[in-house]
């Protein structure tokens, strides 16, 4: 299933809505196990992600999906 850019922009913004308001009401938390060293605090890990999604919204509102290729090459030993 081949998308169109647009496409791809409409979700990245759903994906951070749905983000925020799962951090709004509480809904995320880090784990605490050892391997999580990097990101131990919910609010900096919502912070960080949040401004992850925002530099691919920003770049992908710019982005148009061109239209598919259509084939003009004949296939090997046959005549076009």
């Amino acid at each position: 299933m081949t998308r169109d850019a647009s496409e791809i922009y409409d979700d990245l913004k759903a994906l951070a809505n749905e983000l925020e308001d799962l951090a709004a009401t509480g809904r995320i938390t880090m784990s605490t196990d050892s391997w999580n060293k990097d990101y131990p605090e919910t609010k900096q890990a919502v912070a960080q992600a949040l401004a992850a999604l925002l530099v691919a919204i920003n770049a992908t509102c710019w982005m148009e999906t061109l239209p598919a290729a259509e084939a003009t090459a004949t296939k090997l030993g046959q005549r076009g």
